[in-house]
C-alpha cells in the first residue's frame, strides 16, 4: 500500500508558510508532518497531492511522485494531522470504500476501482466543497484526533510535541555527548547531540524541563544558553545567547540572539541580537541586527491574527510573527504582536510595523510599502 498525503480548504489558514508548501511539510517537533507519518506506517512509497503550482517544488524537493492517482491500492492522509498511537492503528485498518474522519478529513483508502467522479473529487481536495463530495463516496469512521488549524496552534504544542518525541524514540538512545570542557549540562540523560557536533566551553544546556535534540554537524558557540525542550536541527550553528523552550530549529540555520517558543522551517539566518518569541519562520529568511518581534500585548489580551479575510482570536496572550518564505528584514526592524508577513518581502527602516499583515513582495518602510519588483526578487 503507498501513502498518499494530501491537503484540505484549510491550507490557506497557514500562511503565509503555506504558500510555497503544502501544510504536511511544516516542521513540527523534530520533523515535518509528513515525515512522522512515514516513520509511523512505514509504506512501500509515499507520494503527494497539492495544489497545482506547487507540484514542481514538492517533486524536486521530495524526490518523490506528486498529483498521481494511478497506484491501484492508496491510503490518502491528512498533512495537518498529527499521527498519534490510537490514529496509527485505526488509519492501519481502514478497509478499501472507508473513510477516517475528526474534526476534518483524516484519511481514506479509495476502492481499486475508482470512478471519474471520485477522482475527480480527489484531485481538488483542497477545494471547499471536494470534502464533502469525496465522503460522499465513503463509509464513515469518527476519531478524536490532534490536527492543526493554525500557525498558532503548532508553536504552542510544540514543546510538548519535542517531549513526547524524545520518550518515544531519544529515550531509548545512548546519550553520547562530543568531548567538551567547561560545558554545563543539567539533566544530561535527556540531552542527545548527533555526529560531529561540536559544543564549545561555556555553553549551558539545561534539560531540567524538556528535552534538547541536537543533529549532525551542529556547532555551539561559546555563551550559548538553551532551555529544553528544544530541537536543533543538523548543520545549525548557535553564535550565542538564549535558545528557550520549544524552539524546533530546521537545518541549516544560523542563530544568535534571544529565541523562544519559535519554529523556524530551515536555512534562517538570525546571527544578531534582537527577540524573536512565539514565531514561524519560513526558509531562507534574514533578519537583520536588532530584528525583534512584539509577542504579548501592553494590556495582556488575547491576540488576533489576520487569517484570510478574518481576524481570529489565537485563544492567548502570546503570538508573535509568522513570516514567510524569503523574506529579510534591515537592522533595527520591529514587528507588531502577531503580524503575518508573507512570501519574498524586504522591510527595513527604524520604527514599528505595526500592520496585523503585510502583503507578499512587499519592499519599503512602515510608513510606505510598495509592490517588490519581480525581477528583483527572484
Amino acid at each position: 500500500m503507498n501513502l498518499v498525503f494530501f491537503e484540505d480548504s484549510h491550507y490557506g489558514d497557514f500562511y503565509p508558510l503555506t504558500l510555497s508548501r503544502p501544510a504536511c511539510m511544516l516542521l513540527s517537533g523534530i520533523s515535518e508532518i509528513y515525515r512522522k507519518w512515514v516513520e509511523a506506517l512505514k509504506p512501500a512509497d509515499y507520494s503527494f497531492l497539492v495544489r497545482e503550482y506547487l507540484t514542481g517544488f514538492v517533486s524536486l524537493t521530495t524526490g518523490k511522485k506528486v498529483n498521481d492517482l494511478t497506484e491501484d491500492d492508496i491510503l490518502l492522509v491528512n498533512g495537518r494531522f498529527l499521527p498519534s498511537e490510537k490514529m496509527i492503528e485505526v488509519v492501519r485498518d481502514l478497509k478499501r470504500g472507508e473513510a477516517l474522519t475528526g474534526g476534518g478529513l483524516i484519511a481514506f483508502r479509495p476502492a481499486v476501482k475508482r470512478t471519474s467522479r471520485l477522482t475527480e473529487a480527489l484531485r481538488s481536495l483542497f477545494d471547499t466543497d471536494a470534502e464533502r463530495k469525496a465522503l460522499s463516496f465513503f463509509s464513515v469512521k469518527e476519531i478524536e484526533a490532534e490536527g492543526f488549524h493554525y500557525l498558532w496552534e503548532l508553536i504552542n504544542a510544540n514543546g510538548d510535541i519535542i517531549t513526547r518525541e524524545f520518550e518515544d524514540y531519544y529515550s531509548r538512545v545512548e546519550p553520547k555527548l562530543p568531548g567538551m570542557r567547561n560545558v554545563e549540562i543539567i539533566n544530561p540523560n535527556h540531552v542527545r547531540a548527533g555526529l560531529n557536533s561540536t559544543i564549545a566551553p561555556a555553553v549551558v544546556i539545561d534539560a531540567s524541563d524538556g528535552p534538547v535534540i541536537i543533529g549532525d554537524n551542529v556547532n555551539i558557540e561559546p555563551f550559548t544558553f538553551i532551555k529544553g525542550p528544544v530541537f536543533v536541527g543538523h548543520d545549525c550553528r548557535i553564535v550565542g545567547g538564549r535558545i528557550g523552550h520549544g524552539c524546533s530549529l530546521g537545518r541549516v540555520c544560523r542563530v544568535g540572539g534571544e529565541v523562544e517558543n519559535s519554529i523556524m522551517l530551515g536555512y534562517c539566518n538570525k546571527y544578531h541580537d534582537g527577540f524573536i518569541g512565539h514565531a514561524y519562520l519560513g526558509e531562507w529568511i534574514n533578519l537583520g541586527a536588532m530584528t525583534t518581534n512584539s509577542n504579548l500585548k501592553n494590556n495582556y489580551s488575547n491576540i488576533r491574527v489576520i487569517v484570510g479575510d478574518n481576524a481570529v482570536d489565537t485563544g492567548s496572550i502570546k503570538a508573535g510573527c509568522f513570516i514567510g518564505d524569503h523574506t529579510k528584514t534591515g537592522i533595527g526592524t520591529t514587528l507588531n504582536t502577531g503580524i503575518s508577513v508573507g512570501f519574498s518581502c524586504n522591510l527595513y527602516g527604524a520604527g514599528l510595523f505595526a500592520q496585523n499583515r503585510i502583503r507578499s513582495f512587499s519592499w519599503g518602510t512602515p510608513e510606505k510599502l510598495v509592490d517588490y519588483r519581480l525581477e528583483k526578487a527572484i
